[in-house]
């Protein structure tokens, strides 16, 4: 006999704060966030945080801000209650940090909180709310702007209390997301008490640069700022000098906000390849401004993520504008071995080679290239300008495409891209699995393919996957991409891929083996128009003649053109 009883029943008003809170406040660090985004919106100059036991006892927020008018008080822990919108349209044009109108509400449902304001003009008074109660409002005695105090974080929920780490693990985090708030919005002012004592000061106006170096502890910095329509972008970055084993160390802001983000974080990674060793990460802060109708914030209970209309533009600028800083930088404080180019007068090129060429130190190409194999160790090749001074001497880079070496009495011209193309397809075929940088997609690309395409793509998914790529059937010709390699995505990455398995499926018809293998490398190597370093063109010939064929690519395309001095000498009637 079936029941007329209701299985769905409307969730009691505690209950679902709650709830709330379990969404937007996870752990101290949440309500340390909002509290001083909501000061930063409430148009703050200096803000003081201050925290016990890594938040779970005390977390106190002040500002100088323009606080809450008296007939607002008690609606400020209301859900959905908000002055940062009206409508849905307002989200996509939005430049405050809060909008949902849910995090006062979510906190002062999980602790003892209190709120002080005063607003220019009129009354200050206090709001006092235990666990989600019902709040007491009364006049209070207080300076214009507005403290939160938020005490027992969780005293009445102690199955999520107990899922919290030690209180110093939470401290750690709530200091780390101060530090890198600061590094992005540093024309603000705050000050961060722990435990009762001053543990942090950053003071108002620092200079990007000076705020980076305070929070960094590096002095190795430099700035850059640039613009492309409505994209904004002001960082700080390293020199290629420092270089750390985490890419934490690479703070990412949107509109002042901090995110995290794996396309933006893989623009930076990127912009230093060949720069610094693989694996190593540098230093930036990055604050871009966009208009806000250009992406969605509100893909995120806590707002840490953003969705972006054009992930693949801004990739491209991103990257482009520290790449371009990077390359301007001047040899000073470097080795000038490891950074001079082409971009000389004649003369000072012709005084280099008659202070650097020396017939006596060199070996002929035949003798160096049956003895490379066996004449360096493997610790000396880390070192390539140490080693080939005194085998070839790289004269320089011809179209910012053609590597010139010389040796002996001939010269050498290598074109960089089939030789690189060449080094990568030997080290991946050598290798079991290939890691390069990928970003995972916030949203997936998906895009139909042909039939052909599509059983390309099918019987190459281990190779593929290995570079980069994460995809799954969707349905008839349809595939979904849920991962992508950073290198194709200021691209258009649609095009990109058919043409990758156009080349596949023409190379697999002329029998070429491991032809998913050759087009993977001749994507992933270095580009004819790429400007290199004196050391990256040594670094580059050093891996070529250590190939088992340096003389072709895959594809079968000559690597090397040769010319003897002699040959060269008689087009001068010599």
């Amino acid at each position: 006999m079936l029941s007329n009883s209701s299985e769905i029943f409307q969730l009691p008003g505690d209950v679902s704060n709650k709830i709330a809170a379990g969404e937007v406040v996870e752990r101290p660090i949440n309500v340390v966030k909002e509290l001083v985004e909501n000061a930063v919106d409430a148009s703050s100059e200096k803000i003081t945080v201050e925290i016990a036991e890594g938040g779970l006892s005390l977390i106190k927020v002040q500002d100088d801000g323009r606080g809450i008018v008296p007939d607002d008080i008690e609606k400020s822990i209301d859900r959905f209650a908000t002055s940062k919108i009206t409508d849905i349209n307002d989200v996509y044009e939005l430049y405050s940090f809060g909008f949902r109108g849910e995090a006062l509400a979510a906190i002062s449902s999980v602790c003892d909180f209190s709120l002080v304001s005063k607003r220019k003009g009129y009354d200050c008074l206090e709001l006092k709310s235990s666990f989600g109660g019902q709040p007491v409002v009364k006049p209070a005695a207080g300076t214009e702007g507005t403290v939160v105090t938020v005490k027992n974080l969780f005293g009445n929920l102690p199955a999520r209390r107990k899922f919290l780490k030690s209180p110093n693990a939470e401290q750690r985090e709530i200091v780390k997301f101060i530090r890198h708030f600061m590094l992005t919005n540093y024309h603000l002012s705050l000050r961060l008490i722990v435990d009762e004592k001053e543990y942090l000061f950053f003071p108002r106006n620092d200079s990007m640069i000076d705020r980076a170096a305070k929070v960094f502890k590096e002095q190795k910095l430099v700035y850059l700022t640039n613009k492309y329509e409505n994209l904004h972008i002001e960082a700080v970055i390293s020199t290629p000098e420092v270089q750390k084993f985490r890419r934490d160390n690479i703070v990412l802001s949107v509109n002042g906000r901090v995110i995290k983000d794996n396309m933006l974080t893989q623009s930076v990674i990127q912009a230093y390849k060949r720069l610094i060793p693989e694996g190593k990460f540098p230093l930036a802060a990055i604050r871009l401004n966009i208009s806000p109708g250009d992406m969605d914030i509100n893909v995120h209970p806590a707002k840490l993520f953003v969705k972006f209309l054009n992930s693949g533009e801004i990739f491209s600028f991103v990257y482009g504008s520290i790449l371009e800083k990077l390359e301007s930088l001047t040899p000073g404080g470097y080795d000038s071995d490891n950074y001079t180019n082409l971009n000389e007068t004649a003369e000072t090129k012709i005084k280099s080679f008659q202070n650097s060429y020396n017939p006596e130190e060199q070996v002929s190409v035949s003798d160096f290239l049956t003895a490379v194999d066996t004449s360096v160790s493997s610790d000396e090749s880390d070192n390539m300008e140490e080693v080939y001074g005194y085998d070839f001497r790289i004269a320089g880079q011809l179209f910012n495409t053609v590597i010139i070496c010389e040796f002996d009495d001939f010269f050498y011209m290598i074109d960089q891209h089939i030789a690189h193309e060449r080094i990568l397809y030997e080290k991946y075929k050598a290798e079991s699995s290939v890691d390069t940088a990928s970003v995972v997609l916030s949203e997936p690309l998906v895009i139909d393919l042909e039939e052909e395409e599509r059983e390309i793509l099918i019987s190459n998914k281990k190779i593929l996957c290995d570079f980069g790529f994460d995809f799954e059937s969707f349905g008839g010709g349809t595939v979904k991409f849920s991962k992508l390699p950073s290198e194709i995505l200021n691209k258009d990455v649609v095009s990109e891929i058919k043409n990758i398995l156009e080349e596949t499926s023409r190379l697999s018809k002329k029998g070429l083996k491991d032809s998913s293998l050759v087009v993977m490398s001749c994507k992933s190597a270095i580009k004819a128009g790429e400007k290199l370093s004196r050391y990256e063109m040594s670094h580059l010939v050093n891996k070529l003649l250590k190939t088992k064929n340096p003389f072709t690519c895959p594809h079968g395309r000559p690597i090397i053109v040769t010319q003897s001095k002699e040959e060269l000498f008689k087009n001068f009637h010599r």
